[in-house]
Protein backbone atom coordinates (compact mmCIF):
# COMPACT_ATOMS: atom_id res chain seq x y z
CA UNK A 1 0.00 0.00 0.00
CA UNK A 2 1.39 3.41 -0.97
CA UNK A 3 1.88 6.27 1.45
CA UNK A 4 -1.11 8.47 2.05
CA UNK A 5 -1.03 11.90 0.41
CA UNK A 6 -0.78 13.96 3.60
CA UNK A 7 0.51 17.50 3.09
CA UNK A 8 3.88 18.44 4.59
CA UNK A 9 3.77 22.21 4.24
CA UNK A 10 2.75 25.15 6.38
CA UNK A 11 -0.27 27.13 5.18
CA UNK A 12 -0.27 30.88 4.56
CA UNK A 13 -3.61 31.30 6.34
CA UNK A 14 -3.64 35.10 6.20
CA UNK A 15 -2.63 35.13 2.52
CA UNK A 16 0.36 37.45 3.04
CA UNK A 17 2.38 35.81 0.25
CA UNK A 18 5.53 37.36 -1.22
CA UNK A 19 8.43 37.39 1.24
CA UNK A 20 6.33 36.08 4.12
CA UNK A 21 7.21 32.42 4.81
CA UNK A 22 4.63 30.62 6.96
CA UNK A 23 6.16 28.37 9.61
CA UNK A 24 2.99 26.68 10.83
CA UNK A 25 -0.65 27.45 11.53
CA UNK A 26 -3.22 26.53 14.13
CA UNK A 27 -6.94 26.69 13.40
CA UNK A 28 -9.59 26.00 16.02
CA UNK A 29 -13.35 26.25 15.71
CA UNK A 30 -15.86 26.89 18.46
CA UNK A 31 -19.62 26.37 18.41
CA UNK A 32 -22.19 27.19 21.05
CA UNK A 33 -25.09 24.95 22.00
CA UNK A 34 -28.27 25.72 23.92
CA UNK A 35 -29.31 23.20 26.56
CA UNK A 36 -32.80 22.84 28.01
CA UNK A 37 -32.96 21.04 31.34
CA UNK A 38 -35.93 18.97 32.52
CA UNK A 39 -37.53 19.23 35.93
CA UNK A 40 -35.46 16.25 37.12
CA UNK A 41 -32.18 17.91 36.13
CA UNK A 42 -31.49 15.85 32.98
CA UNK A 43 -31.22 17.36 29.53
CA UNK A 44 -34.48 17.66 27.62
CA UNK A 45 -33.23 19.33 24.47
CA UNK A 46 -29.90 20.04 22.73
CA UNK A 47 -30.07 22.67 20.00
CA UNK A 48 -28.22 22.93 16.73
CA UNK A 49 -25.00 24.95 16.76
CA UNK A 50 -24.93 28.72 16.72
CA UNK A 51 -22.40 31.53 16.90
CA UNK A 52 -19.66 29.59 15.10
CA UNK A 53 -16.18 31.10 15.62
CA UNK A 54 -12.86 30.23 13.96
CA UNK A 55 -9.59 31.24 15.66
CA UNK A 56 -6.30 31.39 13.74
CA UNK A 57 -2.63 31.64 14.76
CA UNK A 58 0.00 31.80 12.01
CA UNK A 59 3.75 32.40 12.64
CA UNK A 60 5.94 33.58 9.76
CA UNK A 61 9.55 34.36 8.92
CA UNK A 62 10.21 37.34 6.65
CA UNK A 63 12.72 36.65 3.86
CA UNK A 64 14.39 40.04 3.59
CA UNK A 65 16.86 41.89 5.81
CA UNK A 66 15.07 45.23 5.54
CA UNK A 67 11.59 46.62 5.29
CA UNK A 68 9.42 44.14 7.17
CA UNK A 69 7.50 46.94 8.82
CA UNK A 70 6.38 48.51 5.56
CA UNK A 71 4.96 45.15 4.42
CA UNK A 72 2.88 44.49 7.51
CA UNK A 73 -0.93 44.60 7.33
CA UNK A 74 -2.84 46.85 9.68
CA UNK A 75 -4.09 45.32 12.89
CA UNK A 76 -7.86 45.12 12.61
CA UNK A 77 -7.71 44.47 8.86
CA UNK A 78 -9.28 41.36 7.32
CA UNK A 79 -6.70 39.26 5.45
CA UNK A 80 -7.78 36.20 3.48
CA UNK A 81 -11.06 36.09 5.40
CA UNK A 82 -9.67 36.52 8.94
CA UNK A 83 -9.58 39.67 11.05
CA UNK A 84 -6.11 40.24 12.56
CA UNK A 85 -6.33 41.20 16.24
CA UNK A 86 -2.66 40.89 17.22
CA UNK A 87 0.81 40.72 15.72
CA UNK A 88 4.08 40.13 17.58
CA UNK A 89 7.71 40.10 16.47
CA UNK A 90 9.99 37.92 18.58
CA UNK A 91 13.72 38.31 17.96
CA UNK A 92 16.69 36.54 19.54
CA UNK A 93 20.45 36.88 19.17
CA UNK A 94 21.00 33.67 17.12
CA UNK A 95 17.95 33.38 14.87
CA UNK A 96 15.75 35.21 12.40
CA UNK A 97 12.73 36.91 13.98
CA UNK A 98 9.38 35.13 14.12
CA UNK A 99 6.30 37.19 13.34
CA UNK A 100 3.11 35.80 14.88
CA UNK A 101 -0.33 36.83 13.61
CA UNK A 102 -3.52 36.04 15.52
CA UNK A 103 -7.05 36.49 14.21
CA UNK A 104 -10.56 35.10 13.89
CA UNK A 105 -13.84 35.27 12.03
CA UNK A 106 -17.45 34.22 12.49
CA UNK A 107 -19.78 31.89 10.64
CA UNK A 108 -22.53 34.53 10.66
CA UNK A 109 -22.06 38.21 9.77
CA UNK A 110 -18.35 37.73 9.12
CA UNK A 111 -15.98 40.67 9.59
CA UNK A 112 -15.07 42.75 6.55
CA UNK A 113 -12.35 45.32 5.80
CA UNK A 114 -14.16 48.54 6.71
CA UNK A 115 -13.60 48.28 10.49
CA UNK A 116 -11.29 50.40 12.62
CA UNK A 117 -7.60 49.63 12.01
CA UNK A 118 -4.25 50.45 13.64
CA UNK A 119 -0.85 50.56 11.94
CA UNK A 120 2.61 49.58 13.18
CA UNK A 121 4.30 52.78 14.35
CA UNK A 122 7.95 51.64 14.20
CA UNK A 123 8.29 49.99 10.76
CA UNK A 124 11.89 51.11 10.18
CA UNK A 125 13.07 49.11 13.20
CA UNK A 126 11.33 45.91 12.09
CA UNK A 127 13.25 43.87 9.52
CA UNK A 128 13.82 40.22 8.73
CA UNK A 129 17.50 40.40 9.65
CA UNK A 130 19.25 37.92 11.93
CA UNK A 131 19.71 38.77 15.59
CA UNK A 132 18.02 40.50 18.52
CA UNK A 133 16.42 43.87 17.82
CA UNK A 134 17.30 46.62 20.28
CA UNK A 135 13.87 48.20 19.81
CA UNK A 136 14.41 50.58 22.72
CA UNK A 137 17.84 51.66 21.37
CA UNK A 138 19.34 51.56 24.86
CA UNK A 139 22.38 49.39 24.17
CA UNK A 140 25.82 50.91 24.74
CA UNK A 141 29.46 49.79 24.69
CA UNK A 142 28.93 47.46 27.64
CA UNK A 143 25.26 46.59 27.02
CA UNK A 144 24.02 44.17 24.34
CA UNK A 145 20.48 43.13 23.40
CA UNK A 146 19.81 39.36 23.55
CA UNK A 147 16.05 39.15 23.00
CA UNK A 148 13.11 41.42 22.25
CA UNK A 149 9.38 41.27 21.68
CA UNK A 150 7.25 43.83 19.89
CA UNK A 151 3.46 43.43 20.09
CA UNK A 152 0.63 45.42 18.55
CA UNK A 153 -2.94 44.48 19.40
CA UNK A 154 -6.53 45.68 19.55
CA UNK A 155 -9.35 45.00 21.96
CA UNK A 156 -11.91 43.44 19.64
CA UNK A 157 -15.53 43.71 20.76
CA UNK A 158 -18.18 41.37 19.34
CA UNK A 159 -21.93 41.32 19.95
CA UNK A 160 -24.53 38.59 19.47
CA UNK A 161 -28.31 38.95 19.23
CA UNK A 162 -31.51 37.35 17.86
CA UNK A 163 -30.83 33.60 17.68
CA UNK A 164 -27.44 33.94 19.36
CA UNK A 165 -25.29 34.34 16.24
CA UNK A 166 -22.61 36.99 15.82
CA UNK A 167 -24.12 40.28 14.72
CA UNK A 168 -21.45 42.99 14.74
CA UNK A 169 -17.83 43.58 15.76
CA UNK A 170 -15.49 46.52 16.20
CA UNK A 171 -11.83 47.20 17.07
CA UNK A 172 -10.80 49.67 19.74
CA UNK A 173 -8.03 50.50 22.21
CA UNK A 174 -5.07 49.80 19.92
CA UNK A 175 -1.82 49.38 21.84
CA UNK A 176 1.85 48.65 21.18
CA UNK A 177 4.37 47.23 23.62
CA UNK A 178 8.13 46.58 23.55
CA UNK A 179 10.19 44.35 25.83
CA UNK A 180 13.97 44.14 25.43
CA UNK A 181 16.42 41.98 27.40
CA UNK A 182 20.10 42.94 27.67
CA UNK A 183 23.41 41.62 28.92
CA UNK A 184 24.70 44.47 31.06
CA UNK A 185 22.80 47.19 32.88
CA UNK A 186 21.09 49.90 30.85
CA UNK A 187 21.72 53.41 32.23
CA UNK A 188 18.64 55.17 30.86
CA UNK A 189 14.96 54.24 31.10
CA UNK A 190 13.22 56.60 28.69
CA UNK A 191 12.18 56.33 25.06
CA UNK A 192 10.39 59.30 23.54
CA UNK A 193 6.65 58.71 23.12
CA UNK A 194 6.59 55.48 25.15
CA UNK A 195 5.57 54.81 28.76
CA UNK A 196 7.75 52.57 30.95
CA UNK A 197 5.77 49.72 32.50
CA UNK A 198 8.64 48.00 34.32
CA UNK A 199 12.36 47.38 34.28
CA UNK A 200 14.61 44.84 35.98
CA UNK A 201 18.31 44.93 36.83
CA UNK A 202 19.86 41.60 37.84
CA UNK A 203 23.28 41.61 39.50
CA UNK A 204 24.75 38.15 40.28
CA UNK A 205 28.11 36.67 41.21
CA UNK A 206 27.44 33.61 39.01
CA UNK A 207 26.43 35.24 35.73
CA UNK A 208 26.84 38.42 33.76
CA UNK A 209 24.68 41.34 34.81
CA UNK A 210 21.40 41.50 32.91
CA UNK A 211 18.58 43.99 32.52
CA UNK A 212 15.19 44.19 30.84
CA UNK A 213 12.64 46.90 30.19
CA UNK A 214 9.06 47.09 28.90
CA UNK A 215 7.41 50.08 27.24
CA UNK A 216 3.90 50.61 25.90
CA UNK A 217 2.09 53.16 23.79
CA UNK A 218 -1.54 53.79 22.84
CA UNK A 219 -2.28 54.05 19.14
CA UNK A 220 -4.31 56.43 17.00
CA UNK A 221 -6.71 54.85 14.50
CA UNK A 222 -5.68 54.74 10.86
Amino acid sequence: MADEAVALEASDVFGLGGLWIPQSSTLSTENEYAQMIKANGDFEKWSSTFNALTNITNPYKYNADTGMGTAMPNIGAVCNGYLITEMSVESIYNDYPTVNFTGHNHGENAHIDDRTQYAVSIPLLLTGALGAYDLASLAADEVCATRSTYTISVNHLDAECDGGDHWVGQNLQGMESITVEYIGHIDTFTVAGWTVRNYTLDDSNEAFDTSSITFEKYLIRV
